[in-house]
């Protein structure tokens, strides 16, 4: 079965299934992958090939991951794309969670043959060059990584090659053996940073990685790695069997996430209390407008509660976890504790399922990234300034109360109808312990702090590497590392020191302040406490300069017309 672009996909979900008119021409170019693996599949002789139905079966399985997908995926390697399809098939059963492979790799210099030519002007050393990399194509016993175009691992593998030097200028060309890993189970919330954890036990460094979500709620994640020895692959198999078993009941998806679908949820959410104050809200009393927001695990309203304007987040009932709840406890018992005119105001929550859900005040504007991203807004410095004061009083009012966010970044900001930001989502928040020293991962990769990443005890100084990414993407209207996924941005902070780019015109004060907000030692990062000043002396500094800017250009204005009127 070829299939043609006006075939509707029919294992999509319903987000997806609007994506093809979002985006037609991913949709087109997933259609073309698809009928590209499934011919050389078939020319190949391959048994699924023969099994009736297979075309329909890939197909949903193209459908049922993101476009992405197919858009990065090696069609030369139709066979990793069975591999990943039978890694899902065996990720069904919670006994064989989480599935995974290990292959050796081969990684080669740039993107191949044609840019030979702008390496060498010799013609002599041109041919020697391309007959060394053919043969080296040509002899490989191993395979490339499944999303092997990547200039990352592309550069990997040069510089692999030029710190070993080479003779002739030929061996350059000679490839970087790498392990590819992947794995499937059920897809989960924190699932990432847990498989990245295990991989690090075992002192194989990420040199890339790929991560998918299913619609139907499993995993398929890809990591190169190196750092094991290239003959060893079975032991490293062998290894990795052994260390996943030590977690194996985390990694299934067979305990907390998927057992609180299935065991009764209590009447209701024990939210800690002090007595201080009564905040539960009668479900009855709410009145829904329209959605505005959507996530994996909730839905966010405008509505009304007792006349007043408010945003109405909504726990999806078939997400529902163990996990989730405990967040969503977090998250009241956080949120009822503060009140700061740079915070979202909590107003109160329904904590008896399946109404559960947590009431604040709506923001009418919403958030800065939407801003910056979907309405393409840009913010001239003053204004970036005044956002910047509004977040850091926000976050120092935080801090002085012992709770660090963990999840800063612009989506978490949100500006009301006066332009004023406050900080807002506090699902992931907690409330610091007396040592001052916290562990486990959260947030989202791309604004996190290394130490967070590396799961290394952090501070309220996660916090503050967090400002300085989203601070850098104000300046900008750029999201950080765009060029790179979320967890290969993860990768690169931690293992390459990794930094969004500075403008050169950025006044230097600000530029100064960004680097050391993102420090990799927490110790040299300043606390809000000092960042809000320095920002608040910036401003100050920008306000007085368009000032004198406006009073030289009055006077100059002033002297041409007393000019013209002396010569008349």
């Amino acid at each position: 079965m070829v299939i043609e672009n006006d075939i509707e996909s029919c294992g999509s979900r319903a987000v997806q299934s609007s994506s093809s008119h979002a985006h037609p021409r991913h949709h087109r170019q997933k259609l073309e992958v698809y009928n590209e693996v499934l011919r050389r599949i078939q020319d190949s002789n391959s048994d699924e090939a023969n099994v009736p139905g297979f075309d329909d079966q890939l197909w949903l399985h193209f459908n049922r991951l993101p476009a992405r997908y197919a858009l990065d995926v090696n069609v030369e390697r139709a066979e990793d794309v069975l591999a990943h399809q039978r890694l899902l098939k065996l990720a069904e059963d919670p006994a064989n969670r989480p599935a995974f492979q290990v292959r050796l790799v081969q990684v080669y210099p740039f993107g191949g043959a044609n840019n030979v030519d702008s390496m060498h002007s010799d013609p002599s050393e041109k041919e020697d060059a391309q007959s060394s990399l053919n043969h080296s194509f040509k002899q490989g016993v191993h395979p490339p990584p499944t999303f092997g175009s990547s200039s990352n691992l592309e550069a990997l593998a040069l510089q692999n090659v030029e710190h070993g030097g080479s003779p002739m200028g030929v061996m350059p060309y000679i490839q970087r053996p790498m392990h590819e890993i992947t794995f499937s189970t059920v897809d989960k919330p924190k699932l990432l940073s847990q498989l990245t954890s295990i991989l690090g036990e075992l002192g194989l460094n990420i040199q890339e990685a790929h991560a998918f979500s299913t619609s139907d709620g499993f995993s398929l994640d890809v990591f190169v790695v190196e750092g094991w020895p290239n003959e060893e692959t079975e032991e490293l198999k062998g290894v990795l069997e052994r260390e996943i078993l030590k977690v194996k009941g985390i990694l299934s998806g067979a305990s907390e996430h998927y057992q609180a679908r299935m065991e009764p949820s209590p009447h209701c959410i024990e939210i800690p209390s002090d007595g201080a104050d009564v905040w539960e809200i009668d479900p009855n009393q709410l009145k829904y407008e329209n959605k505005v927001g959507s996530g994996s695990f909730g839905d966010l309203y405008r509505g009304t509660y007792c006349s007043q304007d408010v945003a109405i987040k909504v726990l999806k009932p078939e997400r529902i976890s163990t996990d989730m709840l405990r967040e969503f406890a977090q998250e009241v018992y956080i949120m009822r504790k503060i009140r700061h005119k740079n915070v979202v105001q909590f107003i109160g929550a329904c904590t008896r399922p399946p109404n559960l859900c947590i009431v604040t005040e709506f923001m009418s504007r919403g958030s800065l990234y939407d801003f910056l991203h979907k309405q393409r807004g840009v913010f001239k410095l003053p204004s970036l300034l005044k956002v910047a004061i509004d977040v850091s009083k926000g976050m120092n009012y935080l801090h002085q109360n012992n709770i660090i966010h963990r999840d800063l970044k612009t989506a978490n900001l949100l500006m009301d109808e006066n332009e004023v930001v406050k900080v807002a989502d506090f699902g992931v928040a907690r409330v610091q312990t007396q040592s001052g020293v916290m562990t486990a991962e959260t947030g989202t990769y791309r604004w996190m702090a290394p130490e967070v990443i590396e799961h290394k005890p952090y501070d309220q100084k996660a916090d503050v590497f967090s400002f300085g990414i989203a601070l850098w993407e104000l300046l900008t209207g750029e999201l950080p590392y765009s060029y790179l996924t979320p967890l290969q941005a993860a990768v690169g902070v931690v293992q390459k020191g990794l930094r969004p780019t500075i403008p050169k015109n950025t006044h230097p004060r600000l530029s100064e302040l960004l680097q050391r907000c993102w420090q990799q030692d927490p110790l040299l990062r300043p606390d809000f406490s000092e960042i809000k000043e320095i920002l608040q002396q910036i401003a100050k500094e920008v306000n007085e300069d368009k000032d004198r800017h406006k009073e030289k250009s009055s006077h100059s204005h002033g002297f041409l017309s007393s000019l013209r009127r002396g010569h008349n």
